[in-house]
């Protein structure tokens, strides 16, 4: 199934200018919004729309040349299906990382 994210989800995304007008992206931030986004080409350009330089490379994404954010794709293990996951740390790998999932989440409420 083919999931789909559309240009009203990409606008209410948080944007990623800080408030004091400091220019440093941090892995929290690339986090919230690549969280729940399955594709990354969907995930880059929706740091761009958030004000950061975001480039892919493979399952990469670059942000700011500061932060990786890197898609590991769903899969089918020994163990059962695998979740698609985002895994966000800094270039240097100084910490915190970041892993959260690509996957949006689906309400049980009927």
């Amino acid at each position: 199934m083919v999931m789909s994210t559309t240009n009203a989800e990409l606008t209410n995304r948080p944007a990623l200018a800080s408030q004091d007008g400091h220019s440093t992206v941090t892995t929290e931030e690339v986090a919230s919004v690549v969280a729940g986004i399955a594709q990354i080409g969907v995930a880059c350009d929706a740091l761009k729309k958030a004000g950061r330089r975001a480039s892919i490379a493979g399952n990469r994404i670059t942000v700011d040349d500061q932060v990786y954010a890197q898609f590991v794709g769903a899969g089918a293990g020994m163990y059962g299906r695998t979740a698609a996951t985002w895994m966000i740390q800094h270039v240097a790998g100084t910490p915190p990382a970041w892993i959260v999932g690509a996957e949006p989440l689906v309400s049980l409420a009927r």
